[in-house]
């Protein structure tokens, strides 16, 4: 952990989700510890109130860096995360122009002038403080980079709290944001807060002198979070069970390499995977035949091989618990139709034929296990839409107007056409409607989350 400087300990241990070896011991801070962070970071959040240049400095500085040490991040992102190297790379990559990203908007923020018949009216984004950054372990590098980038971007204070589960790529970040301030000031407003989360995550929760939650997880702990956080403002990225459109008109073949790499990318551990695939039963017999072969084609196994596809589950015990669900879902009908099959922490990747009915289709299994319905072109709204869930959705067609009559009627945050619900650039407005959040993230959007609007208003 980082409170304005390193502290070790050897309190939590951290397991290689492959080998199941412990690789490192951290430290797990105390309620007392975290209370006693927030204070320090209270006292000193006027301190992240640097100049637009320094911020901009700072971040390129961060983006650069990732950059030098792209392959022993990557590795870490194998190793901690269970993440297939050549998928690992992606992520860093992504870091690097998330940080980039925020460095130009740094440049960008600006306020509004108003005019009235006496008034000159001026707006302005502040900061807004303490911000506490709740991120998990499938994306630690990314996601931590989508709450810190902006964050920094403005100029509050960063109380960050990774998931236990792969917290190594986020403490060498840490390391490389203290030098980036270190060079361009004398304090780091970054506090990196190890531990468990009903303790470190629950008090940056609770206490009052935290401004905001920036927190990305599951939809239990987000409903958990917006009725103990008080007079904060809360921002959510939560759960999805992400239906995936397969009208009649389809181009099958592109919707099928689509649908693959969205289905079964990082062993399905994101958060807009295909959840359900929902294909016109026109052309199912020969979706499915081609959808099945293609899935054969994936490498399954060690995430340092190059040439794996699919590595481990995060846990043991979600391997265990993946299992669980796919032996229930043909207990309740399902058609296995791929895999089911489990060695230690890797779930094979499964397809299974399921009626609308079947729990899966509601269910987000954060493991590589695709329930796919026949059903009518009629049908696939109200399918969709009765989930309580809206996150992503996609749809596959030749028809533009069909596309865009589905995009508009989807309640969905996002609505991707001709490409898997997987599909998310960092710059763009990410976040979902119902139960799967409240605001958006990709950097600009992040930025107006993060900071508060000040109006001061001038008589003439």
């Amino acid at each position: 952990m980082f409170i304005n400087k390193w502290i070790e300990r050897e309190d939590i241990e951290v397991i290689n989700p492959y080998t199941l070896e412990i690789i490192k011991k951290i430290p797990a801070l105390s309620r007392e510890e975290v209370k006693e962070a927030i204070d320090l970071a209270y006292e000193n959040k006027d301190k992240a109130k640097l100049s637009k240049t320094k911020r901009y400095n700072i971040l390129m500085y961060i983006s650069n860096k990732i950059k030098e040490k792209k392959e022993e991040l990557a590795k870490i992102l194998a190793i901690d995360a269970g993440k297939p190297i050549k998928q690992a790379r992606i992520e860093v990559d992504r870091a690097i122009t998330t940080f980039k990203l925020a460095a130009f908007y740094v440049k960008e923020l600006r306020g509004e002038v108003i005019e009235t018949n006496d008034k000159l009216i001026l707006t302005r984004r502040e900061p807004i403080g303490l911000l506490a950054a709740i991120t998990p372990f499938n994306f630690p590098l990314n996601l931590s980079a989508h709450k810190i980038a902006p964050s920094i971007a403005v100029g509050n204070f960063i109380l960050h709290h990774p998931s236990i589960k792969a917290p190594l790529a986020t403490i060498e970040l840490a390391k490389i944001i203290e030098e980036a301030y270190k060079k361009y000031s004398d304090y780091v407003p970054y506090y990196l807060l190890t531990g468990l989360g009903e303790v470190v995550g629950d008090e940056l929760v609770v206490n009052e002198k935290i401004n905001m939650i920036s927190f990305t997880g599951s939809t239990y702990v987000g409903e958990e979070i917006t009725k103990k956080a008080g007079f904060k403002k809360i921002h959510l990225e939560l759960g999805g069970v992400n239906p995936n459109l397969v009208l009649k008109d389809a181009d099958i073949n592109k919707a099928v390499k689509s649908l693959v790499k969205g289905s079964f990318l990082y062993a399905k551990q994101v958060c807009i995977a295909v959840g359900v695939i929902l294909v016109d039963e026109e052309i199912a017999d020969t979706f499915i035949k081609k959808f099945v072969e293609e899935t054969k084609k994936l490498k399954v196994g060690n995430p340092l091989n190059e040439e794996t596809d699919v590595g481990p589950v995060i846990t043991l015990e979600h391997a265990k618990f993946a299992e669980t669900l796919i032996n229930r879902a043909i207990e309740d009908g399902a058609k296995l139709l791929l895999g089911g099959r489990r060695e230690k922490s890797i779930i094979y990747p499964t397809i299974l034929e399921v009626d609308r009915d079947n729990f899966l289709c509601r269910t987000e299994t954060f493991a590589p296990i695709v329930p796919i319905v026949r059903c009518s072109e009629e049908e696939m709204l109200d399918i969709a839409n009765s989930l309580e869930y809206g996150l992503h959705s996609a749809i596959f067609t030749q028809n533009i107007n069909k596309a865009l009559s589905f995009a508009e009627n989807l309640e969905f945050g996002g609505v991707i056409i001709n490409d898997s619900s997987l599909y998310r650039v960092d710059n763009m407005p990410f976040g979902g409607v119902k139960k799967s959040g409240l605001g958006r993230e990709g950097i600009k959007y992040a930025i107006e989350e993060m900071s508060e609007i000040k109006t001061i208003c001038i008589s003439k």
